[in-house]
């Protein structure tokens, strides 16, 4: 994710707006961006984070100080027990002119699997992955999930954005260079936008 973001060149002035910020990346985000705002459900978890808006993105009328120049989320789609796609396309509408929204979801199996019903967490382990997981994402029919979204690559390649001395410095595992995966960032533009 910080390889992609810094790919961006943002000013430092850059609005930026992070969901279930991860410790390490929300401390550099912090420092490198004077508007910086971070978000989640549960604050609790995110008390090490100063100034954390409280966000249920499966709320029809969250509001957000937005717009902003760059949304991230790593691994949030697939615990919302709602709609991804209403999620997706409200935080993709929230971005600037030239606004990026950057994230990365589970990709893995034969098949999108979801699953709103209540599930036990041996049943969710099972089929998502882990014990609170709706869905899950397949490489095989991504073109039919997110790619119905967005304009999507028809192939993802870490090599055509960063070259393999970069990757290996940063500790990329080379399985994640080419192809979906979980590893994969996703980064769109707001016109890439289809819907």
């Amino acid at each position: 994710m910080k390889l992609h973001i810094d790919a961006l060149d943002l000013p430092s002035s850059a609005r930026v707006m992070h969901f279930a910020p991860e410790r390490g990346l929300s401390v550099w985000l912090r420092e490198k961006f004077s508007n910086y705002v971070a978000g989640d459900y549960d604050l609790e978890r995110y008390s090490h984070i100063p100034g954390m808006l409280k966000v249920d993105l499966c709320q029809r009328d969250y509001q957000l100080p937005g717009p902003f120049d760059l949304i991230l989320h790593s691994h949030v789609i697939e615990h919302l027990p709602c709609n991804y796609t209403a999620v997706l396309l409200k935080l993709h509408k929230l971005l600037t002119p030239g606004g990026r929204h950057l994230f990365s979801i589970p990709v893995y199996g034969r098949s999108y699997e979801e699953s709103l019903a209540s599930l036990s967490h041996e049943e969710a382990t099972s089929r998502f992955g882990q014990f609170d997981h709706v869905r899950r994402f397949s490489a095989a029919d991504i073109d039919r999930t997110i790619g119905a979204i967005f304009d999507l690559p028809r192939e993802y390649r870490l090599t055509d954005s960063f070259s393999a001395q970069v990757l290996r410095a940063a500790q990329i595992p080379e399985d994640a260079w080419q192809g979906y995966t979980g590893h994969s960032v996703f980064s769109f533009r707001r016109e890439d936008l289809i819907i």
